[in-house]
């Protein structure tokens, strides 16, 4: 518990979110929100921990917050699909305690704690980058397609997405012109990224021993690759095991890279 706790850490915005809304005498409502959030998180927490994998930090931000953990690329998509939707497990659960203990909080305080959650869990399941629902979105894409299509199908997706909010909430507030920009640039991050990302993804399985659930012999290009499939490459009417193509793969690129 106390590994966790030092792994949490609040953004410098956060604070200054907060100061404001103190000054303004919205303190129970920033409380409340802040709270939200924390449980939010605490619901990935959970997950994260029961199925082993490391927590790197967990950053609160005014809005949110982003449990940062390390994992392979091609890790479990059930396990992945089941920590994506960890918040939202965990705002339900948040839902259903405010129903049974509803007679206990002042119909004020119950009305900010069951709006603020409400909203919060409906922004969350929205299919953009970097929100929880655009994981989820991704964790099902990576069930049937190969990881190259289902990140920029994810992408392509989230773009959609995105200009449907913005077409819903063309009646600006300062707040929304803050989440706007933050998807945005975490849109083009995840685009420029994508090389990196796809290289590492190859790269793991090269070099590690990983669990697969079926596998695949009709594979032809090194972008058909799919998580947790096994894949085999057949030329000259042999059959080649991926690891080899890949480390060919990966060769070619790197004396590409040398000739300059």
């Amino acid at each position: 518990m106390k590994n966790i706790l030092a792994k949490f850490k609040i953004n410098t915005y956060t604070y200054l979110f907060i100061l404001i809304c103190i000054l303004c005498g919205y303190i129970k409502n920033i409380s409340i929100i802040f709270l939200i959030c924390l449980i939010h998180e605490l619901g990935h927490i959970f997950f994260i921990k029961l199925f082993k994998y490391q927590i790197i930090k967990v950053e609160l931000f005014p809005f949110g917050g982003y449990t940062d953990i390390y994992k392979k690329i091609n890790s479990n998509i059930l396990k992945d699909l089941i920590i994506s939707m960890g918040g939202i497990f965990s705002q339900l659960i948040l839902c259903i305690f405010l129903l049974i203990f509803k007679n206990y909080f002042s119909l004020i305080t119950y009305n900010l704690w069951w709006n603020y959650n409400l909203t919060i869990l409906i922004f969350n399941i929205i299919p953009i980058i970097p929100l929880d629902g655009n994981k989820i979105v991704h964790n099902l894409l990576e069930l049937f397609l190969p990881y190259h299509y289902s990140y920029y199908l994810n992408l392509f997706l989230s773009f959609i997405f995105f200009i449907l909010f913005i077409y819903i909430n063309y009646k600006y507030s300062y707040d929304n012109y803050f989440i706007c920009g933050f998807m945005i640039y975490e849109m083009f991050i995840y685009y420029k990224d994508y090389k990196y990302i796809f290289n590492r993804f190859l790269l793991e399985r090269s070099i590690y021993n990983l669990d697969y659930d079926k596998i695949d012999n009709h594979t032809k290009k090194i972008t058909e690759l799919k998580k947790n499939v096994l894949h085999y490459f057949k030329k000259n009417n042999k059959y080649f095991k991926e690891d080899k193509v890949i480390q060919e793969y990966l060769c070619k690129k790197i004396d590409k890279y040398q000739d300059f």
